[in-house]
């Protein structure tokens, strides 16, 4: 049976700590480790799976990706969270990006291109 959560395949909480994650890793790469199982292909691939989340729940950067998407994949960058990124404007008291109050008038200005500042 394949255990797609990361988690699950380590046999721990998701509030684990990173001294009780290395020894849940430990003790089940041991159980599954190709030397103490010579020929069997399915500890084999278990042995993987358990490497693998073990790679990605030990990093805390990873872990973080992996907690708030539920994968993770080399290269992702750690979530920040909110719309920092998409480049809005607030509406309201203190909360433009050019240090002035904005309303919905400049909100369609500013789609529409008929700027009046």
């Amino acid at each position: 049976m394949v255990q797609n959560d990361y988690y699950q395949r380590l046999n721990v909480e998701r509030k684990v700590s990173q001294a009780e994650l290395r020894k849940s890793y430990r003790r089940l790469a041991r159980k599954y480790h190709p030397d103490v199982n010579p020929g069997d292909e399915s500890a084999e691939n278990r042995f993987k799976e358990i490497q693998e989340a073990y790679k990605v729940l030990s990093d805390p950067d990873k872990r973080k990706i992996y907690d708030h998407y539920g994968s993770y994949r080399e290269g992702q960058q750690v979530p920040e969270g909110g719309f920092r990124d998409f480049g809005f404007r607030g509406v309201g008291p203190d909360l433009g990006s050019e240090g002035r109050n904005h309303s919905f008038s400049d909100i369609f200005s500013d789609l529409f291109g008929a700027a009046n500042r």
